[in-house]
């Protein structure tokens, strides 16, 4: 059996319109299969876009804790530092005074003491120049 002219050329056309029919219906399921993966895929991103904001969040607080917490200890110890270093330095002015009091009065008392000597002297060359000048 041999087929006409129009035959073939009726076969062709019913070919062609079967395949792009089925590629249209391939085409229309896989763009309802990506509309719902669309779909999915931003609902996931979403959620999962909120837990990254809480986790951070969290962290941010713990950070902002751990941060506090430790600025509150070094501010202690600094303190600690200070009023201990306050206390060494007042010691040390303390004793520093107490020895410049004690060398400054056995000063006073040698310069007071020189004084006595050098007005002693002063009267006796005063009185050893009297004798050699009425003397002569």
């Amino acid at each position: 059996m041999e087929m006409t002219e129009p035959q073939v050329w009726t076969l062709i056309g019913v070919f062609a319109a079967v395949m792009i029919g089925a590629i249209s219906l391939l085409l229309r399921q896989n763009d309802k299969t990506l509309t719902a993966l669309s779909g999915q895929n931003q609902n996931t991103l979403t959620m999962l876009s909120r837990q990254n904001e809480n986790m951070l969040t969290s962290l941010s607080r713990q950070n902002e804790n751990a941060i506090t917490a430790l600025r509150n200890e070094m501010n202690a110890r600094f303190d600690g530092f200070q009023m201990h270093f306050e206390a060494k330095f007042e010691t040390l002015e303390n004793k520093f005074d107490t020895k410049f009091e004690t060398l400054e009065n056995k000063i006073d008392t040698r310069l007071g003491s020189i004084d006595r000597r050098l007005e002693d002297l002063d009267k006796e060359v005063a009185n050893l120049a009297t004798r050699f000048w009425k003397s002569s």
